[in-house]
């Protein structure tokens, strides 16, 4: 909290933001994307504001001023993660007069000085004039029974973890109310009818504004394993099927130690006893074609809790994983409740559902909901399913040293899966790319564009399950929030895949791959599945409504030339944009040509080598359009440069402001561990821009430190072969700076 008049004013000054907040209309709260801003120009604004007082002595003080937060708002901090290298990420919940905003988290990324690298999520503007002094009619209480009243829960219903907690709402429409959010387990004795309903109650009035379901589905011991699908096998007798890690007194093993507790429910809902067995070889309990669930749960919970901490350096939960088997009678499912996984034994269509892929994604919703906490509704919702689904292909990956990227594969008594990760539409229901996506899909569905994209990742060259899934849930650990969609998310992937020194315009292609973009604003990519152009061939008869946008890809040789985008003829006004490496948009592009009517021309003048996309967007009704991609070959363009050799730095040749370096290339052979760019020395404030394949700008690239000053290091961790292509920007003017590649076999 911001808590002195002098600090405030000072406050006033550091953010575009704060001031255009007043602008926003009186009526309507705004909610705006951290993710846009300048770090840099943020960072330098914030010091100059407060060289007279000091810097706020609470981290979250100092975001709050740097983000120019309105009176009364604060960040509550929730989560501080430190790295080995001084960087720390801090997760908030902003606040109003106290009470949090439901759903917005703020993340900031900071290094060893202190400077503001990365920010991800939405701050709220506007609250004062939508509040007022608005004060709860309702108490929690009250929000309960009626969260209760609206499910028309049974007499058997059993009712636990209750929680009513008043917070702020701010509708799609901009309008910020207090609510009660409120939300509870429920099942009718003896089971098989679970529940986690969350509900938005509106505190002064009491009417439902929002509800969805929360309930997310999907070493001494022995004894047999699998089902009929699978075949039977043995744990303890070696290889891949180790021993059951169990606690041994005397005689009695019990399912039961640090990281794992396995409960045998037996048709039932509610032990949370730990199961024991005479040592050493459990049998209990064939059922539903399954040789002994029991066995795999708490084998698979112990492989589920290894694979994070390999991985990710965590366990997957902060706390002792329960695994529930045998619940209720005839159960077709396995659910994560907030708290616990169950497992049903299944019935007709399912074997009793634990599996690795199934156990290790049913945990994965208790890591998410541990970290990002991603609403388990619209597209959010369908990157939690997502999610869950790589935490099961990497639990498969971790156990068997291979995956199939198939949902439950293995307790699915037809032939197939629950889901296809690298073809979604197999299943008949999902989709593959966001431009299909709807409000109001099933988040089960609307989980194959994100699952596409991870299949995509983990098989393109120099990728694979590990990578792809180390990035995604760095993502989740770090830069996802609540509110976090397609889009939004994509850019955590990114930011994660720079972070742990991997391609970032790999995870540039594979979220284009299903219509996604990290600068494509906050839902699906713009323009749907791209249209391929041919060099020179018009693609003709184009049309479009108001506001619609059509996307086009044309892929560019090296050495091409004259490369120019034109639209002509027909009526109505479409403009267009163009962007390499990526789906551009209205407010991101590499060229824009927006004149009134048809005929507009983007010529680049340098072609890099790779994908150029094209949108054509509708500034009003258009149609009989033409467009044509088109280049020529031989001499030029490529965006070759100075070779590097590998140790030796050079100088550059000093900059103005805005200008950038010629490229600079390092070819990087396969089989290295680590491939290393620096710059140093000199005055002023250079920034370092690395891409493997082609040269970088300054929207596309695998990795941009962007830091004060001329000291920055890009390091890329097992790299994939090829030539690395480095420029120097001038964000101030300097000279005297050295550039080095250095190549660790």
């Amino acid at each position: 909290m911001i808590k002195t008049k002098r600090r405030l004013s000072a406050a006033v000054a550091l953010s575009p933001l704060f001031l255009a907040m007043f602008a926003a209309p009186a009526s309507a709260a705004t909610v705006v994307d951290v993710h846009g801003h300048d770090t840099k120009a943020l960072n330098s604004t914030y010091a100059r504001a407060v060289a007279g007082i000091g810097v706020a002595a609470k981290a979250e003080d100092r975001h709050a001023e740097m983000l120019g937060l309105e009176g009364g708002s604060a960040l509550e901090p929730l989560a501080v993660v430190d790295e080995a290298d001084g960087t720390r990420h801090f997760r908030y919940q902003q606040t109003f007069r106290g009470i949090p905003v439901w759903g917005e988290h703020v993340v900031v990324t900071e290094n060893g000085k202190g400077e503001v690298l990365n920010l991800f999520g939405r701050q709220v503007n506007g609250l004062a004039a939508d509040l007022g002094a608005a004060k709860a009619n309702l108490t929690a209480a009250k929000a309960l029974s009626i969260a209760k009243a609206g499910e028309r829960l049974a007499r058997n219903m059993q009712v636990e973890r209750e929680e009513s907690r008043q917070m702020i709402h701010v509708d799609d429409k901009g309008y910020a109310r207090l609510v009660y959010v409120v939300s509870f387990f429920a099942d009718k004795v003896g089971g098989g009818e679970p529940r986690r309903p969350f509900v938005i109650i509106d505190a002064q009035s009491g009417n439902v504004i929002e509800r969805w379901d929360g309930l997310t589905t999907a070493t001494i011991g022995t004894g047999p394993g699998g089902n009929a699908k699978t075949g039977q096998y043995e744990w303890g007798s070696g290889g891949r099927y180790g021993y059951l890690d169990v606690a041994q007194s005397g005689s009695t093993c019990t399912m039961n130690n640090t990281d794992v507790k396995t409960v045998n429910l037996n048709g039932g809902t509610t032990s949370t006893t730990a199961f024991s067995y005479t040592c050493p070889r459990n049998t209990v309990k064939s059922i539903n074609g399954a040789y002994s669930p029991l066995n795999d749960a708490h084998f698979f919970g112990g492989v589920i809790q290894n694979m994070y901490n390999a991985y990710m350096g965590v366990k997957a939960l902060t706390f002792q994983l329960v695994m529930r088997t045998h619940y209720s009678s005839g159960y077709e499912n396995a659910f994560w409740d907030g708290s616990k996984m169950s497992f049903g034994d299944g019935a007709s269509t399912f074997y009793p559902l634990v599996s690795a892929d199934v156990a290790g994604h049913e945990v994965s919703h208790g890591f998410t909901e541990q970290h990002s906490n991603l609403t388990y509704s619209g597209q959010s919702g369908g990157m939690n399913e997502a999610f869950s689904d790589m935490g099961g292909e990497a639990t498969e990956y971790y156990w068997k040293g291979t995956n199939d990227f198939l949902v439950g594969p293995e307790v699915f008594k037809a032939s197939g899966a629950l889901r296809y990760m690298c073809n979604p539409t197999q299943d008949g229901g999902s989709i593959d790319n966001a431009a299909n996506y709807y409000s109001g899909l099933d988040v089960h569905y609307s989980s194959g564009v994100y699952n596409k994209a991870f299949c995509t990742l983990a098989k393109t060259s120099g990728w694979d399950t590990v990578k792809a899934f180390k990035s995604f849930a760095r993502a989740n650990s770090l830069y996802w929030t609540p509110s976090s969609t397609f889009n939004s998310g994509a850019c955590g992937v990114e930011t994660a895949a720079t972070d742990l020194g991997f391609v970032k315009a790999d995870v540039t292609a594979a979220f284009a791959a299903v219509g996604v973009s990290c600068n494509g604003g906050g839902g699906g990519g713009g323009g749907g599945t791209p249209v391929a152009l041919t060099n020179g061939v018009a693609v003709t008869g184009i049309s479009g409504a108001t506001g619609s946008d059509k996307l086009y890809t044309l892929d560019v040789p090296a050495g091409a030339t004259g490369l120019k985008f034109v639209t002509s003829g027909g009526s109505g006004d479409a403009d267009l944009y163009v962007k390499f490496g990526s789906a551009p948009t209205t407010s991101s592009y590499d060229c824009r040509s927006w004149a009134s009517g048809n005929n507009e021309t983007c010529n680049i003048t340098t072609a890099q080598t790779g994908k150029y996309y094209v949108l054509v967007h509708a500034y009003s009704t258009y149609s009989g359009m033409s467009l044509t991609g088109s280049y020529s070959t031989g001499g030029g363009g490529g965006g070759g440069g100075t070779v590097l050799t590998s140790g030796v730095p050079v100088t550059l040749a000093a900059q103005a402001t805005g200008t950038t370096s010629p490229n600079y290339t390092l070819v990087v052979p396969a089989g290295q561990s680590k491939v290393v760019f620096t710059i140093s020395g000199g005055t002023g404030d250079a920034d370092m821009y690395v891409r493997r394949g082609s040269a970088p700008t300054t929207s596309t690239y695998d990795c941009r430190p962007y830091l004060s000053g001329n000291s920055e290091t890009c390091t890329f961790n097992s790299p994939t072969a090829g030539t690395y292509y480095v420029n120097v920007r001038a964000y101030s003017a300097f000279s005297g700076v050295s550039l080095k590649g250095t190549i660790t076999p």
